[in-house]
């Protein structure tokens, strides 16, 4: 470690004073009393390491017996009064003399001035604030820090010096920590959030900053805080790794996605801040402002200024000459062909200078030669980083530099031609009549002195025509007059002229004979891949005026615009060019009066940067071709490279985890790099991996990978390769070994045989233990060991190749027995080995082991695995599996049994020894066990939201567990603990069970029931009619969990409640058999037209509150509907005619069974021609029962069960149905293969019908087709010739269907006349008939009434088919138990489109199904995701329900 052996100053004091104005003294007054009390504080911080003791020196001068306070200023506490310790820290005293005796010191007077905290034994936390109290009124304070600093972070040995009155001399510390460096890093941009790590106290106190979000700016602050010093010395000293020595040098190596940047230095760390801290007190800065100047051929002369910091520390100063390259002949001028070329690239010098020199010649040196010169301070304790670095040649043969530069021609007095002229406008001829300042005229300029535009302008051309240069520049013709001086006024046209003055000037400079001509003889020597040197020879006029040159370039197709460099002179080194680019250059020369005629262009071409690098790969170890040869897997090519991207390595890890020993193998090369992995800091648990051994304990040493690959790459390049092809020849005892040597890479210089007999107690073989009990160095590639074995012996040998940079690894191992004669035995791979079991269960062993030691890195390595029961006997019994991967799991074994394992290694040279034998013992079977499931979160499972299902099954080998919700399988994995995330629960979700196998006993089911809360949900039951008086029940049906509140009320905003009271009740009835589901019921005991209307039911819960209109409606007095009518054309018999008075009488019709006879026709009669079927599912009237409700045949049973219920929605909707078209009719169509169908519009609301259906099919067929239109006709196309079809239409409004037309029967040439369709029950037309209401109908309502309340079960609801309560229109809905996947033929309505629609399924068209025509039914559909897929994606409604 570096020391600090020079005087440190004395502390400079700060005079702090709070409640006196000033503290000025005077050498008289130093001896007084001061009137008021004041202290001084030292100045810095006192800085100590931690352990050590603290000293806190504080002054206090006109005290006058008043204490003195010592505090803490974090926390105010008090740890002194006077000399009297307060706190109960006893680590705290002060240090105070009372006598008056004068004392050295500045400022000091007397003993009893100084008041001194003393911290024994310092600690981190008492690092901060302290403040020197008076206890005055104002008090008088001083404020004191201390600094501890980890005795990591210090240099070792430092001590902290004090003088007898004060411990605030400055220390190695103190002086460190104040190394601010902020300006610097603000001078290199470093981010203002980044500037925490700027100085050396924050970053020891903690920048508070993400060292990732800085890593961009870690360059620039890192050679900011180095501050140009030189530490790595002091860093090799402390056992840094070269390869964390950058930062010492001021360098940083950013972290990318190469992985060889993936290096760890963390250890190091707190070692090289130390070294930092120490090396910015004691070590000088770089000299500054290096300049090289070429004197002559064999000379340059070097300036530097001293360094700005420790400039007076300095001893000498180092300056570093390197001749870059040498120049082919070919290449230069032929004037310049004696010189001497055969400098070889890369010579060395080294000069010393000493300190109170600031510039040197350096003599000697070869002409025209590019070299780099560096200039470094040296003092006792080190060096300073080395300057910048600047490249300079030599001149070539017989040239000297020109130290003298001629005057220029004189320029003619134009001035004075003017005033001769008669112009006596001052501004006019100061700028008009001097050819320096014409650039500079402006418009203004222009109009005052137009007057005198023809001599200002003549008196410029000075007799001269300057147009042929001025039309080389560009001027345009307005402006040539004014270059040959003929002009005789000026008007608008010249004030363009302004913009060409520049140009204008230059010719009339040149013109004058003043302006230096252009440079000559312009080449290009050393043509490299980014630089080139520029030649050029003194223009051939007035070439001892040029001052300096200026020299243009630009890159063509890339560049518009060309780059400048002033001031140079020839040569030049154009430096930073790109490789395989075309550049243009000129050069101008300059005098004291401008810019001279420029060059002519000249374009060259840099040299391509490919050959050189094909020429270093063909020489580099090919780590790709090695992956191949071993037949790497594709997927992991990629990481088969010392430049793979560490993104890569974490994404294909998973994936290559069986290739990585291969991935080692060719990335070490076979050879051994130990030696440099612990030189980079590779930690010796981590070495394996160095030789390429891979032991398993690759995981834990992932920090180091970036070390290792530079040693893989590094070594690859040193060290010679493995040998190759070794054998052994014994004949007659005598033992003769010969090998190939290495193919790739560095040549081996020496080999080193190893031999050692084999016995029991022999060590096998590992990287770290690379020699035997015998070894013989040997220089060529055959060796006799006779003399050196012994006879009926085993012996092990291998051979390793060696050079001054170390060794390989050994490729093979050879097996010999020395009782045999007259034999060959050739290297083979060692032994597999570290055969172990990773993990077992009952039926299955998964076995892993580590590849050969001894192999070659490209020979290709199989595997065979040998496994048996130990109880049996004999090879037959014996197991074997080829495998090309260290690892294999035995299944379909037997539990609870042992078996014996072994492996052999295969390779090109032979099979190895088998590895070390293996006992392994399968699990004892045990039947699956499953616990209940897990909900997460418990008892609080929201709709909509997601829960977490935990199911543990218990069992070996271990079981299949299987999750169900509501007997839907949803996620199956064989493992123990399954955990499944349900994302958008739906309430039907309410069944979690978990099922366990493992083929072994009996499987086994554990099950959860849950509650799934949910915002509340409401059917309601649409609107009911009544007639005035009546008692009318309104229903909501609910669902809701947890239970909601409810309430009635007349308007949507719930601003006029419907209150319970003596015609109104309310009543919310649960549901006996589902604990969700209630039914919201408000009877009005008796009605009337007030309380017609809308009412809205209202539930609500924690989760949320609906609100669902329901409406009652009076029915009118008019009559609307004589059934009696009806039943008289439909032929009821007289016994039953007086049940058909204006509605039917089901009471009636009850008591008299004859009536039983004539049911349909009743019904019909009833049905008015409308179609009642969703008013009746709604009411729970089954699918097969519903044929009813439109007056079609149906079974007694169903008669019996549902007609009153038929009966009550005839009542209901009747009257706002439409009845079924009329007079439906074929025609013959305009076009081939087609008909034309019209029909009259129903006599029954007519106004409300919005769309026709029209059905039909070939006569005799069971499947119809169907199409829609809002028309009353259609053109049916795509039909047959001489085939007969039957056709019906029914009618459609937004409360319901009409029941079917009449049928017909046609033809593609009209409609058949008195043709019968086929038959369809119940489609005859109901005919129109007024509308009227009896008292039967009222006792109907009430009969009605009471079957619904006896049997509310049989009428409530069910779920069935996806059928939603709201949804009165369920017929309206395509069925999808009656779906079939078709196509229709395009129908035309009136010449528009038809609509395609699904076919229906059923024998006849009763059972069709009426969409609306926006809507159509996918032909096909895709192939839906699994249902856990669903769930595990948190797809918006991925319940049950929508997957149904």
């Amino acid at each position: 470690m570096l020391r600090k052996t020079k005087d440190r100053p004395r502390n400079v004091f700060i005079y702090t004073k709070e409640s006196v104005e000033s503290a000025s003294t005077s050498s008289s007054s130093d001896d007084e009393e001061p009137k008021e009390a004041w202290m001084k504080a030292p100045a810095g911080t006192v800085a100590v390491r931690s352990g050590e003791d603290a000293l806190l020196t504080c002054v206090v001068l006109g005290a006058r017996g008043k204490p003195v306070l010592w505090r803490r200023a974090r926390d105010s506490a008090l740890l002194t009064a006077g000399a009297v310790r307060v706190t109960r820290d006893d680590r705290i005293k002060v240090l105070h003399d009372d006598t008056d005796e004068p004392i050295q010191g500045p400022g000091i007077r007397k003993g009893g001035d100084v008041w001194a905290l003393v911290i024994t034994s310092v600690k981190s936390t008492d690092a901060g604030l302290y403040t020197c109290e008076l206890n005055t009124q104002p008090p008088v304070r001083s404020f004191h820090r201390l600094s501890v600093i980890s005795r990591g972070l210090t240099p070792p040995e430092a001590q902290n010096t004090t003088d007898p009155y004060s411990a605030n001399n400055p220390t190695l510390s103190t002086l460190a920590l104040a190394h601010n460096y902020t300006d610097c890093c603000i001078n290199a941009n470093v981010t203002k959030a980044c500037l925490g790590f700027c100085s050396i106290q924050t970053i020891l106190e903690g920048t508070g900053q993400d060292p990732e979000t800085c890593q961009p700016d870690f360059p620039a602050i890192v050679k900011c805080m180095a501050d140009g010093r030189n530490h790595v010395p002091c860093c090799i000293q402390e056992k840094v790794p070269d390869i964390c020595q950058d930062v010492c040098r001021g360098e940083f190596t950013p972290v990318t996605d190469n992985i060889k940047t993936h290096y760890s230095c963390a250890s190091y760390m707190e070692r090289t801040l130390a070294c930092i801290v120490e090396g910015i007190e004691l070590l000088p800065s770089p000299p500054e402002d290096v300049e090289v100047d070429p004197l002559s051929e064999k000379q340059l002369n070097v300036t530097w200024s001293p360094p700005t910091e420790n400039t007076d520390s300095v001893t000498e100063y180092i300056l570093n000459v390197t001749a870059l390259r040498s120049f082919d002949a070919h290449l230069v001028d032929p004037s310049e062909t004696s010189m001497n070329t055969s400098m070889k690239t890369g010579t060395f010098m080294i000069f010393k200078v000493p300190k109170d020199k600031n510039f040197f010649v350096i003599n000697d040196l070869l002409p025209f030669t590019m070299y780099e010169i560096t200039v470094t301070s040296y003092n006792i304790h080190g060096s300073s980083l080395p300057s910048y670095s600047v490249r300079s040649l030599t001149l070539t043969p017989g040239k000297m530099k020109s130290t003298a530069v001629a005057a220029a021609p004189k320029l003619p007095d134009v001035r004075s031609c003017c005033l001769a002229a008669g112009i006596n406008h001052y501004g006019c001829v100061d700028k008009l009549c001097d050819p320096t300042k014409t650039f500079e005229i402006g418009v203004t300029d222009l109009m005052i002195c137009a007057p005198w535009a023809g001599v200002t302008f003549g008196c410029l051309a000075n007799g001269m025509d300057h147009t042929p240069c001025c039309r080389s520049r560009g001027l345009p013709e307005s402006c040539l007059p004014l270059c040959s001086g003929n002009i005789t006024n000026l008007d608008f046209n010249h004030f363009k002229c302004l913009r060409f003055m520049s140009g204008y000037t230059n010719c009339l400079l040149q013109g004058y004979g003043v302006l230096p001509g252009p440079p000559t003889r312009l080449h290009l020597t050393n043509i490299d891949t980014d630089y080139a040197v520029v030649h050029w020879a003194p223009p051939a006029a007035l070439a001892d005026t040029v001052q300096y040159y200026n020299l243009h370039y630009k890159a063509l197709q890339l560049e518009e615009f060309y780059r400048t460099i002033d001031a140079v002179q020839s040569p030049y080194i154009l430096e930073d060019l790109e490789s395989n680019t075309d550049y243009e250059i000129f050069v101008e020369a300059v005098n004291e009066h401008g810019l001279g005629e420029a060059s002519p262009r000249l374009i060259f071409r840099t040299q391509s940067v490919a050959v050189e690098e094909e020429e270093e790969v063909a020489n580099a170890y090919n780590v790709t071709a090695c992956c191949e040869r071993v037949q790497l897997a594709g997927v992991c090519m990629s990481l088969c490279s010392y430049d793979a991207k560490m993104s890569d390595l974490r994404t294909l890890a998973p994936l290559c985890a069986q290739e990585f020993h291969k991935l080692l193998r060719c990335g070490a090369g076979g050879r051994n790099h130990d030696a440099c992995c612990a030189r980079r800091g590779v930690p010796p648990s981590c070495r394996g991996v160095c030789a390429g051994a891979y032991r398993g304990s690759v995981n834990s040493c992932v920090s180091y990978i970036g070390n290792i690959v530079q040693c893989f790459e590094e070594g690859t390049g040193l060290l010679p390769g493995p040998p190759r092809e070794v054998h052994a020849v014994l004949n007659k005892e005598k033992l003769f070994l010969d090998w190939s040597a290495p193919q790739d890479g560095a040549n081996a210089t020496y080999y080193v045989v190893h031999w050692q007999k084999v016995v029991n107690n022999s060590q096998p073989y590992y990287y770290n233990t690379l020699q035997f009990d015998n070894k013989l160095n040997v220089t060529d590639t055959k060796v006799g060991l006779e003399g050196f074995v012994e006879a009926n012996q085993t012996y092990h040998m291998f051979v390793v190749a060696a050079n001054e940079h170390g060794t390989s690894l050994p490729s093979s191992m050879i097996l010999l027995n020395m009782t045999q004669d007259n034999m060959e035995v050739s290297g083979i791979p060692s032994p597999p080995h570290s055969l172990s079991v990773a993990s077992h269960s009952a039926t299955w062993l998964s076995l892993s082991w580590q590849p050969p030691l001894f192999s070659q890195p490209d020979e290709k390595i199989t595997y065979t695995l040998f496994y048996k029961s130990p109880s049996q006997i004999g090879t037959a019994n014996v197991t074997k599996i080829a495998t090309t991967v260290p690892g294999h799991t035995l299944e379909k074994l037997n539990p609870n049994t042992q078996y014996v394992v072994w492996v052999k290694a295969h390779a090109a040279a032979g099979d190895s020894l088998p590895s070390e034998t293996l006992l392994a013992w399968t699990d004892p079977a045990y039947p699956a066990f499953v616990e209940p499931p897990t909900i997460n979160p418990v008892n609080l499972v929201v709709e909509g939201a997601s829960m977490t299902i935990l199911c543990i099954a218990m069992g070996t080998p271990t079981p299949t567990i299987s999750l169900y919700i509501s007997g839907r399988l949803v996620r199956q994995e064989v493992t123990r603990h399954m955990v499944t995330v349900i994302h958008n629960v739906t309430r039907d979700m309410d069944q979690i069970s978990c099922y366990a196998d493992n083929g072994y006993g009996t499987p086994m089911q554990a099950s959860r029931k849950i509650n799934i809360s949910h915002v509340p949900t409401i059917q309601a039951s649409g609107i009911t009619m009544a007639a005035a008086g009546d008692s009318v029940i309104l229903e909501c049906r609910v669902e809701a969990l947890p239970k909601p509140t409810i309430a009635f009320w007349r308007d949507p905003n719930g601003r006029t409640p419907v209150i319970d009271g003596p015609n109104y009740s309310i009543q919310l009835v649960a549901d006996p058999e589902e604990q969700t589901k209630y039914t919201m019921r408000l009877t009005i005991k008796k009605i009337s037209e007030a309380d017609e209307g809308d009412y809205f039911c209202h539930a609500e819960n924690a989760f949320g509150k609906t609100l669902r209109p329901v409406s009652v409606r009076l029915r009118s007095t008019a009559p609307h509907h004589n059934v009696t009518e009806c039943c008289q054309e439909m032929n009821v018999s007289s016994t039953c005619i007086d049940a058909c008075s204006f509605h039917l009488d089901m009471d009636n019709i009850m008591d008299r069974p004859e009536c039983m006879n004539d049911f349909e026709k009743l019904m019909k009669c009833a049905a008015d021609g409308s179609d009642h079927r969703s008013c009746c599912a709604s009411w729970g009237v089954p699918r097969n029962c519903l044929e009813l409700c439109r007056g079609g045949p149906v079974t007694r049973t169903c008669a019996l069960q549902h007609a009153r219920r038929a009966l009550a929605c005839f009542r209901d909707s009747g009257a706002k149905l439409p009845g079924p078209p009329r007079n439906l009719k074929a025609h013959v169509a305009p076009t081939p293969h087609a008909v034309l169908l019209s029909w009259d519009a129903p006599v029954k609301n007519p106004q409300t019908v919005y769309l026709y259906r029209v059905f039909w099919r070939a006569y005799g067929a069971k499947v119809p087709e169907k199409l829609d239109t809002s028309e009353t006709s259609v053109v049916l196309t795509g039909l047959q010739d001489d085939v007969k079809y039957e056709c019906v239409v029914k009618a459609a409004n937004d409360i319901g269907t009409s029941s079917l037309s009449q049928s017909i029967m046609f033809t593609t040439a009209g409609q058949e006349t008195g043709a019968a369709a086929a038959p369809v029950s119940g489609s005859g037309t109901a005919s129109a008939v007024g509308v009227a209401v009896a008292c039967i109908l009222v006792a109907a309502i009430l009969l009605a009434a009471g079957l619904y309340y006896r049997h509310r079960k049989n009428l409530r609801l069910k779920a069935q088919g996806g059928v939603a309560f709201e949804n009165p229109s369920y017929l309206r809905e395509t069925n999808p138990d009656t779906i079939v996947n078709g196509t229709v033929p395009n129908g035309n309505a009136n010449g528009g489109n038809g609509v395609a629609n699904s076919v229906s399924n059923s024998t006849a068209w009763r059972q069709e199904t009426l969409q609306n025509p926006s809507t159509a039914v996918p032909a096909a559909r895709e192939v839906d995701p699994t249902l856990y897929e669903e769930l595990k994606l948190g797809h918006d409604g991925a319940g049950f329900k929508r997957l149904k």
